[in-house]
């Protein structure tokens, strides 16, 4: 071992990793976005997931990937969400539309006075 103090100690030089907390908090919305939360979730994942990919792609933090399946992830659950929106409120034009209906043939067909 040398007595060099000027040195550089064994291991000292190992390149430090790149932070990482946008594409975990993209991932981890976009997850809950998909099973429990749906649009309160899905869209703090899609914006998360935005900010992690650009960071990414200026190499001021790693996890494109991540950052990337929680915003996709955030994607489909809103979509999934706003269809069922509009199926739910396509279903209730159709039923008030079958109740006024049916109430004006009943009371067209009343007992002859």
């Amino acid at each position: 071992m040398s007595t060099n103090p000027y040195q550089n100690q064994p291991g000292a030089n190992y390149p430090q990793e790149l932070p990482q907390g946008m594409a975990i908090a993209a991932l981890v919305t976009g997850i809950l976005s998909l099973t429990l939360c749906g649009i309160f979730t899905a869209i703090p994942a899609i914006i998360c997931g935005h900010v992690g990919v650009k960071q990414a792609d200026n190499g001021e933090a790693s996890g494109r990937t991540m950052a990337m399946a929680g915003m996709i992830m955030g994607y489909i659950s809103l979509a999934l969400t706003l269809l069922a929106i509009i199926a739910y409120v396509v279903i209730i034009v159709f039923v008030v539309g079958a109740a006024a209906a049916g109430g004006a043939a009943a009371a067209g067909q009343g007992g002859g006075f």
